[in-house]
């Protein structure tokens, strides 16, 4: 992977100038521009516009906004760069190597490399935030660790074979139903029941309740689920699967995963920390050789 730099089209946002000797009423209609259309664009427009007149308050205010107006292509940016080391076999070394330069152009604070690390929790392995997670706490006096974060904590411990303490702390996570399963059963979407209780599923398997997980699974499986749906479903089912050992149980939702586009590839497979009770198992190594 090149060194991580801001696309051409972000890249332009920031270094577009506007043309110079600009009157106040035509800078004023750039600002009024961003304030009907609040795009990051317009955004970086105004900021420029009130610092050609002086206004450094309002030209801070437009740049906090730009970043607001980023977000969601700030962590599609972020999820991209990170899914596709996976995807493409460049392995946790190159998902690691991935994320340490997006920090360079980010700067993520602790707590979002924890939000992070929630999602592809192969960040955290060989322990070079273990010292970072530790600090956690939703009492800590410091606000850049002030957060239980407890599914990356329960990831450090599982990655460094803490196995019991990663329990602990997925067992605080599960104490409750979640409220989108609580949701979508009121409401009857069956799409979303199917997916959120199979994840919840799993995270109960997480929590070491095997057999509120197993009656959870067989009920998700039993709904019936659109085919938009349904391999959203089946991958989360499949870790479920996994987290209970069961490596018939994944094999049997992962392989439609395989001969599909979806998020699942050999190459996760390999490598994805989820798989990591069922990867040796014959079974789902057969798998792998079917598909690689």
């Amino acid at each position: 992977m090149r060194p991580f730099a801001l696309p051409l089209t972000l890249l332009a946002l920031v270094v577009s100038p506007l043309g110079a000797q600009l009157s106040d009423s035509a800078l004023n209609e750039v600002i009024r521009e961003a304030e009907a259309t609040p795009t990051a664009e317009n955004h970086v427009a105004a900021a420029q516009a009130a610092r050609l007149m002086r206004d450094y308050d309002a030209a801070s205010a437009h740049l906090e906004d730009t970043w607001d107006a980023l977000g969601p292509i700030f962590n599609g940016l972020v999820n991209e760069h990170l899914y596709l080391a996976l995807a493409s076999g460049e392995g946790v070394s190159g998902l690691q190597r991935a994320f340490r330069q997006l920090g360079q152009t980010f700067a993520f604070s602790p707590i979002e490399i924890s939000n992070w690390a929630g999602n592809y929790p192969e960040i955290l392995a060989g322990g070079e935030y273990d010292q970072m997670v530790m600090k956690f706490s939703p009492e800590s006096t410091d606000p850049a660790y002030r957060c239980a974060c407890l599914n990356s904590v329960a990831w450090a411990h599982r990655l460094a074979g803490r196995h019991d303490e990663a329990r602990e702390a997925w067992a605080v996570l599960v104490q409750q139903e979640p409220a989108a399963l609580t949701n979508a059963v009121a409401e009857g979407d069956l799409d979303v029941e199917a997916t959120v209780r199979g994840q919840y599923a799993r995270n109960l398997a997480r929590a070491g309740r095997h057999d509120e997980a197993r009656e959870h699974l067989q009920r998700a499986m039993a709904l019936e689920v659109s085919d938009a749906q349904l391999p959203l479903a089946q991958r989360r089912w499949a870790q479920a699967f996994a987290e209970l050992g069961d490596a018939a149980g994944a094999v049997e939702q992962l392989e439609p995963l395989l001969e599909a586009n979806s998020l699942i590839t050999v190459h996760t497979l390999e490598s994805r920390v989820a798989w990591m009770f069922v990867r040796d198992d014959p079974a789902f190594q057969a798998l792998l050789e079917r598909h690689r």
